[in-house]
Parts: C-alpha cells; structure tokens; sequence
C-alpha cells in the first residue's frame, strides 16, 4: 500500500476558545494573561506572567464548555501531580495549580521559548539523520523515566515536542501534556465531540496512533508511545507521514493493514540498518515492536541519538541519596554476614502481583520471565506460577525477583522497587477508588491511617504512626519475621503515591532506619505540602 501525502480526517468539533477578554486578567491571584500561545481539545495555554515574582510562565486553561465535567478537572488537575513526580529535565516543569472560581482549573508550567517539531518541520521540511536521531533520542529518555513511573503519553505528536536551545543544545527537548489523553478521550465520547473509528474508539491525534489503539486498546501499555515516536521518526526524515488516508475509516484501515512503505522510497540516504529500527518501532503487534523506550533509544545511537544521560541528585533529591546511601549499607551488611532465609516472613499474592504487574507493563512479559528463570529454586517456581489460588507468597521470593529486576534493570540502589511501589498503589490499592472518595481523606487522615496498609499486606509486624501533623508524619514497622529492604523501599513508594492521590503536594518520603539493616524496626519519614 502507497503512502502519499499526508492524508485528510474528517474536522473535529473544536472546543470553544477563550476569547481576548480574557487577556491581561488575572488568574489564581498572581498570573497576568498576556497572549494566547495555543488551542488544543482540552484547553488555552496563554503565555503569562507570575506577578508576585515577576517570571513568565505557560498557563493552560481548561475550555468553559468542558469546565463542568468532574472526571475532566479531576483529571486535568491530575496531569500536573504526575508530571511533578516525574522531574525529568526533558518534560516541562509544572510550577504551579488551581481553580478559578468559575469551576475552570488551570496548570501553571515552565515558559519553553523555541518551537515544537510541527513548525520545525514545516519551515525546513525533512532533516539530517543524525539531527533526527538526536531529537529523538531526547523524547525516548523522558518517555524511559515515565513509562518507569507508570506514566504513558499515549497521545505523542510533534506539536507536543517542544525544541529550546540550551547548554549548548540547539535542539534541546521538553515534552509536554502527559496524562491529558486520557481525559480527552473521556471527554470526546461524553460530549460526542470527536469523530469515532468504526470499531468506536475516540482518536485526538489518528496520524500518530498505533494499530492497538485504533482496535480500542485500553489501559497503559508503554508500546503505544514508542508506534509514535517511530511515526515521527519517519516524518522527520521523509517529510510524510507513514500512512495517509482521504477519510478517517480509510486511514485506520491502512493503520490496521500495516503495510508500511520504505523511508528509503522518500528519501534514499536513510541507512538500510535505520529502516530496520523504524520498520521494529512501528511493528503491527506489540510484542514485535521495541519493549522500552530504552531499547529503541540504544537502536538509534549509531546513527546519531545520544546515549541516555544519568539524573545526577540535585542537593534536594534526598530520595535519590537516601536509597543510595541504603543500598551500600545493605552491601556492608550482606558482607559482614550470611543471609539468614525466615520462612515465617510472607506477604499477600495481591502485592506480590501488583508489584510484578510493573516490571511486566514497563519491560514486557518476555523481559521479565527471562529474569524470573534467573532465580534459583524454590522460589522460581512459586514466582513462575503467579501463586496459583494463593493469598501468601514468601516474602523471600518476592525480594530475590526485585532484586533481581533492580540489578539487571536498574541501577542497583532499589529505585525500581519504588516505583513498582508507586504502580502498586496506584494501579491497585487504590484503583477502585474514585477520585471523589481519595479527596474525603485529607494527607494527614490517610498517613494516620497507614498502618493499616502494612496489616493488610505483610503477615507479620506491627506499624504504628509516631508522629503525625499537618504536612508531615513518622511512622515506624517492628517485629517483622523476615524484613527485606527492597519490599520497604517499595512501601515507602506506595505510601508517597498514597500522599499524592490524597491530595498531597512536594511530596517527600524517606527510610530513616531499616530492620532488614540492623535498625531493628523501619522508620519512614514524609513531608507534603496540602
């Protein structure tokens, strides 16, 4: 099947824009509107600026005819929590968020000054391979730190790669609006504002979506993200898109057909090798596409991407230190003495596979089986059969396969384990909670009630809060059978997740002491801002 020209879609609805009244106003108290830089579904983002401190920032405003959905500004509001957890250098920074008394809420970011590769391609068209590779490769590492906190885009196009020079950068990449797909999507089929596929599945951005997505996939696969930046990967070197359509149902039918014309057709200088890695990124299934974001970044590197810089601490990033500082500890002690294996020590099934169910989404089934078969005997099997009917598994089994993940994956100071933490409590803790429910406890009421979170899970030890007042609280584990650090590393993700979704801003939890170090009981200190 030929790919053309970029094809056309039927026109979208487009939401009602705020109009220039609005301009020089004041938002949140503190932020002057000084012009409108964009409309997108969902919401304005004006240029503005912050009075008190006098900086210019990017706002963004939910549109007035959607400001009365509450999924919608729950969601919206949602966006910039997860953003903030991120702290990548190559995602907008979110300052800032509220609601204006009309009901409408609004984000506050960083100010980007450059353009986004929309308009990058349509002032110089096609670029270098090298170039591409290079911008590219940017996006790839922030979508590597998101996909490891849970977090897929799952609506990447160019107007969202933003282009800034920077430390010597000329093309330096901020990629913004994570987590807004998913209400816009929600959006479009309450307010039937968005042209549907025949299979009834809502598209913003059809172009860039993958085949599964198209079918009316659900949930959070990483593998979407990577379909698109292997779309983009064409057009930035061809000047067309993969696949063009003269309607929407002609062009999910030519998505879903997969019949992928050669870059070297458009261009014929594309390597034969870069032509493999683009036909892999934009593979019909899944399962034959790059499984990280990762590993499409190393596929890139001989032709120009840039190897994945490592996030060296800030000063403030005491999570980063703390777990370091843990994990050498942990290295002295298993030195010093002979793992003593306490088979009273277990956990409940239901964590155990909420904290496999991370590594699979974000390094794939295959990935993580591969590393699963690595363990030794006994505790492979138990691992290998997903605990059958079980409510128990040994909490012995489940620290050698985070262990395992956390070296082979990893960089060996347990991070990984915090963020299958995080997925836990998110995706499966609290997954049946409405976002109405999480906000009747306040951040204060829910670390109160935190003990609970560990009788719930671990058969044995006693969690008690020491301390508890507004915006911090100190809690302590004793008497656990078998304690591992790299499951209470893994609480402590769950319990800063718990923070955030009950409201919780600048979040913060640290491991103060640790039994499994010889602490004699596990003391966890949080921080937030409400």
């Amino acid at each position: 099947m030929s790919a053309g020209p970029p094809g056309t879609v039927p026109p979208k609805k487009r939401s009602i824009p705020y109009s220039s009244e609005l301009l020089g106003t004041l938002i949140g108290g503190k932020y002057r509107l000084l012009r409108a830089v964009g409309h997108g579904g969902m919401g304005t983002v004006f240029k503005a600026e912050n009075t008190a401190i006098g900086r210019t920032v990017a706002l963004k405003l939910l549109h007035r005819n959607l400001a009365d959905d509450g999924i919608v500004v729950q969601r919206f509001q949602r966006e910039a929590r997860i953003t903030v957890s991120i702290g990548h250098r190559n995602i907008v920074e979110v300052l800032d968020m509220g609601q204006e008394p009309t009901g409408a809420p609004f984000i506050v970011m960083e100010y980007v000054r450059g353009r986004n590769l929309k308009k990058l391609l349509s002032e110089e068209g096609p670029i270098e391979v090298e170039r591409a590779c290079r911008i590219l490769g940017q996006v790839l590492e922030a979508l590597a730190a998101t996909h490891q906190c849970g977090v897929v885009h799952r609506d990447l196009k160019p107007e969202n790669i933003l282009l800034t020079p920077r430390a010597g950068e000329p093309d330096f990449v901020k990629v913004f609006d994570f987590g807004i797909s998913t209400f816009v999507e929600s959006a479009a089929e309450r307010e039937r504002r968005i042209d549907l596929t025949p299979t009834g599945f809502t598209m913003a951005t059809p172009f860039y979506a993958s085949p599964e997505q198209i079918r009316g996939a659900k949930g959070r696969d990483p593998r979407v993200d990577i379909y698109a930046v292997g779309v983009m990967l064409f057009e930035l070197l061809t000047g067309n898109r993969p696949y063009a359509g003269s309607n929407l149902p002609d062009l999910c039918e030519r998505i879903l057909a997969g019949e992928l014309t050669p870059m070297r057709a458009f261009r014929r200088d594309v390597p034969e090798a870069l032509e493999a890695v683009l036909r892999r990124a934009l593979a019909l299934y899944p399962v034959d596409r790059f499984q990280t974001a990762g590993d499409f970044l190393t596929a890139l590197l001989p032709f120009g991407g840039r190897p994945a810089k490592a996030e060296d601490p800030e000063p403030t990033d005491t999570f980063t230190v703390d777990l370091r500082e843990l994990a050498a500890r942990q290295a002295g002690a298993a030195a010093g003495h002979g793992a003593a294996v306490d088979v009273r020590g277990h956990v409940r099934a239901e964590l155990a596979r909420g904290l496999l169910d991370y590594f699979e989404q974000t390094y794939g089934a295959q990935k993580v089986k591969e590393l699963l078969s690595r363990l030794r005997e006994p505790l492979r099997r138990e691992l290998f059969g997903r605990f059958g009917d079980a409510t128990w598994c040994s909490s012995e089994a489940l620290a050698s396969a985070l262990e395992r993940f956390d070296k082979e994956l990893g960089t060996g100071d347990n991070a990984q384990a915090a963020s299958a933490g995080r997925h836990f409590a998110r995706e499966h803790h609290f997954a049946s909670e409405s976002e109405e429910s999480l906000r009747t406890l306040t951040p204060e009421l829910f670390f109160s009630n935190a003990p609970a979170l560990f009788s719930k899970y671990f058969a044995s030890g006693i969690a008690r809060v020491l301390k508890v007042g507004r915006g911090y609280g100190r809690l302590e584990v004793g008497g656990q059978a078998a304690p591992k650090l790299v499951l209470s590393v893994a609480m402590l993700g769950a319990l800063e997740t718990g923070l955030k979704l009950h409201g919780g801003s600048a979040v913060a939890v640290r491991l103060a002491k640790s039994s499994a170090l010889g602490d004699g009981v596990d003391v966890y200190e949080a921080t937030w801002r409400t």
